[in-house]
């Protein structure tokens, strides 16, 4: 009898129509919303000060104007030692690679001329 009985509740609950109703107005909800957007504002811009700090040194490497320049004359001078350091390299690469071509050529014509002496 029991097991009758359920099936004709469940047959009375499944044939009604239930639609969800919002418990908080729009309005309610619009502002809660705009109430954590401003707290999240709020806090991206408190971390972006403190990220920052207030007494933030200067970008300048040097306070005064002729350590700056005493900075790009040693600047200037290690430029040009790596540009003649480079063009020492690449000389060498180039007679090495003309020394490589001269012996390659000296070897094929002595193959040559071993293959023809046998």
């Amino acid at each position: 009898m029991d097991t009758q009985r359920s099936f004709a509740r469940i047959g009375t609950h499944t044939t009604r129509a239930y639609t969800l109703q919002p418990v908080r107005s729009r309005l309610a909800r619009w502002s809660v919303a705009l109430v954590w957007t401003v707290a999240a504002a709020a806090a991206g811009a408190g971390a972006a000060v403190w990220a920052l700090g207030q007494d933030a040194p200067d970008d300048r490497p040097g306070a005064s104007p002729d350590a700056l320049h005493a900075e790009l004359a040693d600047m200037q001078l290690k430029l040009e030692q790596a540009r003649a350091v480079s063009a020492a390299l690449q000389e060498s690469a180039d007679s090495a690679q003309a020394d490589i071509a001269k012996l390659q050529a000296d070897l094929m014509f002595l193959r040559s001329h071993s293959r023809a002496a046998r």
